[in-house]
């Protein structure tokens, strides 16, 4: 039998693809117990050949590119499941928005708590099963990464805003899709009625109403709700929609829109 060592495990990792991998996996691949599995890991630790991400779960290292460790999209969608990337981050992916966030957005349907694994953060938002969909694979420094569509990632942001730079960096990322037509309106609806998030649909419905866009299909509010649910509630009160407008428009509304 060929003997298990540090750097063989980490070939026959890459070999697998197993970037991201469980302590039970390498038990699993190399038939061992755990306590010798928790020894070998150990070992390979100490050589720089993997790092510990959290309990149970390792990057490998040391043979690897630095395309893992500087892809922290692709170690976001090993840390949970199910989950996918969203919100701000997602938003940032897709080149919606300037600005680069501190953390990675993770959606989970379990809570989690947060997780640094060196420069980066990771922070899990969880979302009711129902509101867990409309997300998709694609590929980022030819590694795969589970990421909402744009369509979802804007949904997401606007549902909980303050996971996305807050509202008014959600306004902008709506108007820059629709207007490069990276998303359309009807899609935009009907993932917000599938959401079933009054306040959601409301929010929606004002901006894509001030943006120019479509609303046909949302239903009527039964409001009233606020446009940013993390400031107090007053502004100007928009009643077609039932919203609050307590955001300044220069804050979220582009040069020459409104």
């Amino acid at each position: 039998m060929q003997q298990i060592t540090p750097i063989s495990t980490a070939r026959l990792l890459l070999q697998q693809e197993l970037l991201v991998f469980e302590s039970r996996t390498l038990s699993d691949l190399l038939s061992l117990d755990r306590v010798r599995t928790a020894r070998l890991l150990g070992r390979m630790a100490r050589q720089g050949l993997v790092a510990r991400l959290e309990r149970g779960k390792y990057v490998v290292l040391g043979l690897a590119s630095e395309r893992v460790l500087s892809n922290p999209l692709f170690i976001a969608g090993h840390l949970a499941t199910p989950a996918y990337v969203s919100f701000w981050s997602a938003l940032h992916f897709y080149g919606l928005t300037e600005q680069v966030p501190r953390r990675v957005f993770v959606a989970v349907t379990r809570q989690k708590r947060p997780l640094r694994f060196r420069e980066f953060t990771f922070q899990f938002v969880r979302l009711p099963p129902a509101l867990f969909f409309g997300y998709r694979r694609e590929t980022l420094d030819d590694l795969p990464v589970v990421v909402a569509d744009e369509a979802k990632a804007l949904l997401d942001s606007l549902y909980l805003p303050v996971h996305a730079g807050g509202l008014g960096e959600v306004a902008r990322a709506l108007h820059a899709a629709l207007r490069e037509g990276r998303v359309e309106s009807e899609q935009l609806i009907e993932y917000a009625s599938r959401m079933g998030n009054a306040s959601l649909m409301a929010r929606l419905g004002y901006l894509l109403d001030r943006f120019g866009a479509p609303t046909d299909g949302l239903p009527a509010p039964r409001g009233p709700v606020v446009l940013d649910p993390s400031r107090p509630r007053r502004g100007e009160f928009d009643p077609r929609w039932k919203v609050y407008v307590n955001v300044p428009e220069d804050e979220f509304f582009p040069s020459g829109v409104g």
